[in-house]
């Protein structure tokens, strides 16, 4: 229960054709706005408006499926956007156990919401910046709906935008069949991108009406949602559709469409083998393949994953559309030099996976862990990997994009104010920073859904509140000045947050200001050394040496696939190291 518990919560964490106006109806309670794309009623709330499934695009189903998002007709009625939505297609829960094996959602997500801080009453007259939110999970589950950014929102006086877009098999999937019968943005295998896309275009010629500022869109995700930004970011197709973005613990990685066709564990030839093994030509199989219920789709990616050690993503594809056929790395190196962007990492990543793990831990019942490897164990652990992630997410990518552009920022989020006590156990140690940890200090929420009554007073302790409401405070202010003014510094009482380059490799410490915490920091990840750190640390047994240093191996890459690099790790198969990371990372 305990681990479930916990586990939860962290997931909880981290998952004018019309002239614009206002009408307020219902003793300010409803508040309409007339747009290109319709006339939309939302809520108004004390400090602010919020409009709540708003489609951007056609819904991506029958034959919409595995193609690029349409363009929805104005509609002449008034929209009730006071409620979400679907979420997309995604693996369901048993409780608050993630269980893949049921799915929640449909097809018909393509929906986004957007919270707007009260001044004018004639919205179109209010010239807001725009932070477009990207929520993460692995680009397999998540909604933007989850996301209250009202705090953000009426604190900092920017409007926010949060979407949903086409996740798993919906979203990244290439088949050469379904390529061969299309045409123009069809042909790409990225279609969750390309929602993404659709949705910065929507913002584009309809922000206005709800007083955003188009020309000042600022993209921002986590996780996945930062693996998108910087994909984003490489895309030929999002030229002008932003102007700022913020990467939070993403990461780089892009795959060809040879490795997903055919190579991959879950390749789309693999999925659907034996279902279109007698189908003559590309149009048959398109055909069957669209013709399949969502559930039906789901079920066959579920069942082929199953027989795999270790459970696979969608995998983002050098398609030459959405992404350039050099990948990621190489089209971060061509970036706009206007562009203002951030990318950092959280300094205990993995603790989110390994809290979970019965290879670490043993729960004692209510909310308390019990560690069962030495703590120096780890430590390493936490670090090595922690390292890794940073190189990938943020240093890496920055290092590319200083190629061409000189407006860049990095921080790492090292806030671990948590319990130590001989009843709740060693909080600090394994939560610590978590992945997906800063969330709450950008929301300005705290109390996470129900489940957070276990939790709450060990993860956000009454002793911790005046330094993480200043840290909190401190970071929506560097994150909104980023979006207002392209520089994170402008009437903010913190540390001056220095630019990032390739010589200096600085990044801002975000920890407790108010034990001065907060503090500029050079310490660069390098691969070599890294590697001889794992190689040579006896806190590791021979077997988690070999597992850590393939990891890396493999994550200092975009796409290659090394094996594990030290001479003793002959000694073990992939399977064995497979199975390892799996016990550590709690996988099912």
């Amino acid at each position: 229960m305990m681990k479930s518990v916990i586990q939860s919560t962290l997931a909880i964490i981290v998952l004018s054709a019309c002239s614009a106006g206002l009408s307020l109806k219902d003793s300010s309670s409803l508040v309409q706005v007339n747009s290109p794309a319709g006339n939309f009623l939302g809520e108004g709330e004390e400090n602010f408006y919020v409009f709540k499934g708003i489609p951007y695009a056609q819904p991506p189903v029958g034959a919409l499926r595995w193609k690029a998002p349409k363009n929805l007709s104005a509609i002449d009625e008034v929209i009730d956007a006071t409620k979400f939505k679907s979420e997309c297609i995604q693996p369901g829960t048993e409780g608050l156990i993630p269980n893949r094996n049921v799915s929640v959602g449909s097809e018909d997500c393509l929906y986004l919401n957007i919270y707007i801080p009260k001044n004018q009453t004639d919205l179109d007259k209010n010239q807001f910046p725009v932070m477009f939110w990207i929520h993460g999970g692995s680009n397999i589950w998540g909604s933007g709906d989850f996301y209250d950014f009202s705090k953000l929102a009426t604190t900092q006086q920017v409007i926010v935008v949060t979407i949903n877009y086409r996740l798993g098999l919906f979203g990244w999937f290439s088949s050469e069949h379904l390529r061969n019968t299309a045409t123009g943005l069809d042909k790409s295998s990225n279609f969750g991108q390309l929602d993404l896309i659709k949705g910065l275009e929507w913002v584009q010629e309809n922000i206005s009406a709800f007083g955003g500022d188009k020309n000042n869109v600022t993209i921002f995700g986590e996780s996945a949602g930062g693996h998108n930004v910087l994909t984003l970011l490489a895309s030929p197709l999002s030229d002008g559709l932003f102007h700022k973005a913020i990467s939070q613990s993403g990461y780089v990685s892009s795959y060809t469409q040879n490795f997903a066709e055919e190579e991959s564990e879950l390749s789309s030839k693999k999925i659907f083998a034996e279902d279109t093994k007698f189908l003559v030509n590309d149009e048959e199989v398109a055909d069957y393949l669209r013709s399949l219920s969502s559930e039906e789709v789901y079920q066959k990616y579920v069942n082929k994953a199953e027989e795999h050690i270790y459970p696979i993503t969608p995998i983002t594809i050098k398609d030459g559309i959405v992404v350039p056929k050099s990948g990621v790395y190489k089209g971060l190196e061509n970036i706009d030099e206007n562009l203002v962007v951030v990318a950092g990492t959280n300094k205990d990543e993995m603790n989110y996976w390994y809290v979970r793990s019965d290879y670490f831990y043993n729960s004692t019942g209510g909310v308390v862990l019990r560690l069962q490897r030495s703590e120096e164990n780890l430590k390493s652990w936490i670090k090595f990997r922690s390292d890794i992630w940073r190189f990938k997410g943020a240093e890496e990518p920055l290092r590319r994009m200083a190629k061409s552009n000189a407006n860049l920022y990095s921080y790492r989020f090292d806030w671990d104010e948590q319990s130590d006590s001989s009843f709740a156990g060693n909080y600090q140690l394994f939560v610590g920073a978590a992945h997906g940890l800063e969330i709450p200090f950008l929301t300005g929420d705290f109390d996470l859904g129900p489940i957070t009554f276990y939790v709450k007073p060990f993860l956000f302790p009454d002793a911790s509140e005046e330094g993480r409401l200043a840290l909190s405070d401190l970071m929506m202010t560097y994150w909104a000045n980023i979006a207002k003014y392209g520089n994170p510094n402008e009437f903010v009482r913190g540390p001056k947050w220095e630019k990032f380059t390739a010589e200096n490799n600085q990044h801002l410490i975000l920890d407790n200001p108010l034990a001065n915490l907060v503090e500029m920091r050079t310490m660069p990840v390098d691969p070599d050394n890294l590697l001889s750190q794992i190689e040579a640390d006896s806190a590791l047994e021979i077997n988690e040496r070999c597992l850590i240093g393939w990891i890396a191996a493999r994550d200092f890459h975009e796409d290659k696939r090394p094996q594990p690099p030290f001479n003793y790790c002959n000694n073990f198969s992939n399977a064995d190291l497979y199975n390892l990371r799996n016990l550590t990372e709690g996988r099912d």
